[in-house]
């Protein structure tokens, strides 16, 4: 049986390139026929299409077509202050609002009223065939009543916007204030327990050895001087609450001696960001007293700082018996957990727990700010 062979068939692209260049032939062809036909009704002789009207050949005659000059802008140019005025002196508060909205009606409709019986004066003065006022008003009050109307809603509402922003500056400024008052509040919590603690380490020293008590004492009073210096700001340079927190170290070395050993690792580049006013010293006096203080041997207390992309990583670590199963935040640790959430918001972190390694360790987590970007 003999086999019969397909009949070839022009490729797809082929074919919808045919049928594109046909569809294009023919609107040329359409359009060539509706320009050059004619009704056979109509003659061709003064067959055009409507056209709109030409633009005015001066200035004046554009000006004219556009309203310029007219009785209505001049009313709007000599009303405005007036509502602006009164949008000021009456704004549309939600508290008396009735007795507004008539203010400022009652001013709108004397406006149009003088602008219609102005417009009716210079349109006919000195005129003979003036209409009666009755019948010219409706005319002139469709003329001037929507210009004023607009006039008026724009001063309006151009006070509401400016009151709404002047009530958002002032709540973030109380939000401010207030976030900087419970800020001081907490801070000034802290100081009495910090004070009370390094005392009551000298009051140990001072029988059985002297010498020691009496440096802890100046170098207290040192310290004290710094955090009073300090007590205005309630922000302050890492690096600045770095030097406070070596000065509180050696008040510590002179009561633990040769039992405490302390490692820094604080990165330059983090030494400008702001933190809050004592944030490490109730931190490394938690170290102290929980991990380092019960122990014999003593220990290490350590504070290391480092920039994650926007975020700044403190962490206070010590390698004592640890926090055990139970973690009881004490007076420091929760001071320092308010001030940080009452200075940074939801943009905080504060993280107790257990180290690697043995030990416990605090992370603390804060934005990077810098004084040029707004310190407290």
């Amino acid at each position: 049986m003999p086999v019969t062979k397909p009949a070839p068939t022009a490729p797809p692209g082929r074919n919808a390139k045919l049928w594109m260049a046909a569809f294009v032939v023919g609107l040329v062809v359409v359009g060539v026929v509706m320009t050059t036909s004619t009704p056979p009704s109509a003659p061709r002789e003064g067959l055009s299409l409507p056209r709109l009207p030409p633009p005015p050949a001066d200035v004046p005659a554009l000006l004219r077509r556009l309203g310029v000059g007219s009785v209505a802008w001049f009313a709007c140019a000599l009303w405005a202050p007036a509502f602006w005025w009164l949008a000021w002196r009456v704004p549309l508060s939600q508290h008396r609002s009735p007795r507004s909205l008539a203010t400022h009606l009652g001013l709108v409709a004397a406006a149009i009223f003088v602008t219609c019986v102005a417009h009716f004066l210079v349109a006919y003065r000195g005129s003979s065939l003036a209409p009666a006022f009755s019948t010219f008003f409706p005319v002139a009050l469709g003329a001037n009543a929507v210009p004023l109307l607009a006039v008026a809603a724009l001063a309006n509402g151009a006070e509401v916007r400016r009151r709404a922003l002047r009530s958002v500056l002032e709540a973030q400024r109380l939000r401010a204030e207030l976030a900087e008052s419970r800020l001081a509040a907490v801070t000034a919590q802290l100081q009495p327990h910090f004070l009370f603690n390094t005392l009551q380490g000298i009051s140990t020293l001072i029988h059985r050895d002297p010498l020691a008590a009496d440096r802890m004492l100046v170098q207290l009073s040192d310290l004290l001087r710094e955090v009073l210096r300090r007590s205005r700001h309630s922000l302050v340079p890492l690096g600045d609450e770095l030097r406070m927190t070596g000065t509180y170290l050696d008040l510590a070395r002179v009561r633990y001696g040769d039992r405490l050993r302390v490692v820094i690792d604080a990165d330059e580049a983090t030494r400008g960001a702001l933190v809050p006013v004592l944030l490490l010293q109730p931190l490394v006096e938690n170290a102290l007293t929980h991990g380092i203080g019960p122990r014999a041997t003593g220990g290490t207390v350590g504070i290391t700082t480092r920039r994650s992309g926007n975020a700044l990583v403190v962490t206070v670590w010590d390698d004592g018996e640890g926090p055990g199963r139970s973690i009881i935040e004490g007076t420091g640790v929760g001071n320092t957990r308010e001030r940080l959430r009452v200075a940074f918001g939801d943009e905080q972190a504060l993280e107790l727990g257990p180290r690697s390694g043995g030990g416990t360790e605090v992370i603390v987590r804060l934005p990077v700010r810098f004084p040029d970007e707004g310190a407290s």
